[in-house]
């Protein structure tokens, strides 16, 4: 009985304290190895307990593979998302005309 709630030590709050959260480093990590999803216009930032993705992805796939990724490390009443679908040729275009 090693492992039980009952005796439950300091590890297994470990990181959810303050200051102690690895979210942001992981999810950074683990965007660079996701096949086939261009991550080059998303950010991660930490906000207290959250985690808040911001930028463009090129298509709803890659949008969501990444809020899975994201969700999977933080916890999925964890994750803000601001990312905004952009395809390649729509970002191109001008967004006002003069």
């Amino acid at each position: 009985m090693f492992l039980n709630t009952f005796n439950a030590g300091a590890a297994f709050g470990f990181s959810r304290e303050t200051g102690t959260s690895c979210g942001k480093p992981a999810i950074e990590a683990e965007l660079r190895y996701l096949d086939g999803v261009d991550c080059s216009d998303v950010q991660v930032e930490e906000n207290g307990p959250y985690i808040v993705l911001d930028g463009t992805v090129p298509s709803s796939r890659e949008l969501s593979k990444i809020v899975r990724l994201a969700a999977e490390i933080s916890g999925r009443d964890n994750v803000i998302c601001q990312l905004i679908v952009v395809s390649k040729d729509e970002s191109k275009a001008a967004f006002m005309h003069g």
